[in-house]
């Protein structure tokens, strides 16, 4: 028997989904006199009930707090079906950014414009000057720490505040940079290093991807969602999207939901709905909103929602010093990075670029299991003698490369798995191009350069490859699966992000993103949702923030 749907009370705009793109477009919003509601299927988890302070906080983290839904299995998640990846998402207030690792650098310039740099990638349909007084405020909101002048990008308003100790992992790091000759600076982090507009300093515990129990590390839930409230949005946690609708023209309507607290079906009606589910949770609905007006799945019919899916290529390279290198400490990733490697130059048999990211190990039990690469201590008499030589000395580096968007790469709808609700779980096929394995090949050879150049008397490589070989990553960004640009046949959003083909719509988080760049893609998400907001502002009549302006 159908569960009947109860229709509320319409309103002018609707977001689904509070993570960094659905918490800063309601904040701006809500700031500029507009009604906003924002439905979350997620709750608010607070930070002191995470995994710090219990002796097996390392164990929870693994299990109980997993990155992955597949292994967390809590109540407001939904499975992923995947022949390749275990992605990182979280259903929460705040979203993924509830759980990063808070690194906040920008893209590039030329990231903007990589068809004209190869011809293998969708231009942008603005570029990075018009996106840096977003990239602007988005730091001021999050209160992100860095040091000014990177030679590695052009020059921008200075950071909120001043860069976190980068500690003696980042010292080695440093140290094995300028003995190649190469760049690397501090990361920028959304890490606090000084008390931040009522959020503590960071105290360097290490545990970030818990969540920050002290909330030093910043969040959409911690950032703009009290804004957001303060301002009005009306936040309904616990609320699953079962469809987006539309009506016999094709324009959205509103999207119709489920209560966990009741069980009950609602129809929420809007003259606007604003989708930021994430590069996977977005085609998922998409898909799952097919109507008699859209055949294919609400706003595809350029059969592109769900394709050119991009993580990242990753691989973790460790290694094993006589120092202490305290990798337990301080942030997680980063403490610093080098950009040596950032742009194409084809000379190396490869297009597109990637960076390398001084990152840490964890605690001491992550340490013993193997850390990022699988250098597991011995059990029994060798333990000891293990633990010695390896815990505290060692540091990662993080190789993250740009991957090419791929049609072939995509989500579509798992023909067996559902959710709680019964919406057909996403289904996820990725495999690296050819170009890709060869970026990832040279990358990682470049990061066992550092280790070797800052002491490492052991390094280990881990390219995350499955039982048959193949590249299986653990999928932390979620990138281009409905992507912007200024043609409809090769875009699913316009500039402004309203898709060409579903009026009312509008989608705005990694998916919306053409190219994925070689670094972590929360802070042009962020921007890009800043942007989003104002373009809707100005179609409303509304005026824009003064820092627009």
């Amino acid at each position: 028997m159908t569960t009947p749907t109860e229709t509320l009370p319409p309103v002018p705009v609707l977001v689904i989904g509070a993570g960094m793109a659905g918490g800063a477009i309601s904040c701006t919003l809500a700031e500029a006199g507009v009604p906003v509601v924002c439905l979350e299927q997620g709750r608010w988890v607070p930070g002191g009930s995470r995994p710090h302070a219990d002796r097996y906080y390392e164990l929870e983290r693994q299990y109980a707090w997993s990155t992955s839904p597949n292994t967390r299995g809590w109540a407001e998640d939904y499975p992923i079906g995947t022949d390749a990846v275990q992605p990182l998402m979280f259903n929460e207030v705040g979203g993924s950014t509830a759980i990063y690792t808070a690194a906040w650098p920008r893209f590039r310039p030329t990231d903007f414009v990589k068809k004209d740099e190869h011809g293998r990638s969708e231009n942008w349909p603005y570029s990075y000057d018009d996106l840096s007084p977003f990239y602007a405020e988005n730091d001021r909101s999050m209160g992100v720490s860095g040091l000014d002048g990177d030679p590695a990008f052009p020059a921008h308003d200075p950071y909120p505040n001043p860069p976190l100790p980068i500690g003696r992992r980042g010292e080695a790091f440093a140290r094995g940079c300028e003995q190649l000759g190469w760049h690397w600076w501090p990361f920028p982090m959304a890490v606090n290093s000084r008390e931040y507009r009522g959020r503590a300093a960071c105290n360097a515990c290490g545990d970030c991807q818990s969540g920050c129990s002290i909330d030093a590390l910043a969040g959409s839930h911690n950032t703009y969602w009290p804004r957001a409230l303060a301002a009005g949005v009306e936040l309904r946690t616990g609320s699953r999207v079962v469809r987006i609708e539309s009506d016999d023209t094709g324009r959205v309507t509103g999207a119709t939901y489920v209560s966990a607290e009741t069980g009950a079906r609602y129809f929420q009606p809007a003259d606007r709905v604003i989708l930021c589910a994430n590069g996977i949770g977005t085609p998922r609905l998409l898909l799952a909103s097919a109507s008699d007006s859209h055949p294919q799945g609400l706003a595809n019919s350029s059969d592109l929602v769900g394709r050119n899916l991009m993580f990242h290529g990753l691989a973790i390279v460790e290694g094993w010093t006589d120092e202490m290198l305290d990798p337990h400490k301080g942030v997680i990733c980063a403490a610093a990075y080098s950009a040596e490697y950032a742009e194409t130059d084809v000379e190396r048999g490869f297009i597109n670029g990637f960076t390398l990211l001084c990152s840490g190990m964890n605690g001491p039990g992550f340490q013993a299991n193997g850390s990022h690469s699988g250098n597991v201590a011995p059990w029994g008499a060798d333990h000891h003698q293990w633990m010695d030589q390896h815990l505290n000395r060692g540091m990662a580096v993080l190789v993250q490369t740009e991957d090419l968007p791929s049609p072939t790469n995509r989500v579509t709808l798992d023909p067996d798995l559902v959710d709680a609700d019964g919406v057909p779980a996403p289904f996820i096929h990725y495999r690296l191009d050819d170009n890709d394995e060869r970026l990832l090949e040279y990358a990682c050879a470049r990061a066992v350069d550092i280790l070797e150049a800052a002491g490492a008397r052991e390094v280990k490589v881990n390219r995350f490859r499955g039982a048959g070989g193949d590249y299986m990553p653990p999928a932390w960004h979620l990138m281009g699966t409905a992507p912007l640009g200024d043609d409809p046949a090769t875009s699913v959003i316009d500039p402004d992000h309203q898709a060409w083909d579903a009026p009312g719509l509008y989608i705005c988080d990694g998916s919306s993103m053409p190219t994925g760049g070689a670094v972590n893609p929360t802070s042009t998400i962020g921007a890009m949702a800043l942007r989003c907001a104002t373009r809707i502002l100005e179609h409303l009549g509304k005026e824009t923030p003064a820092w627009v302006r």
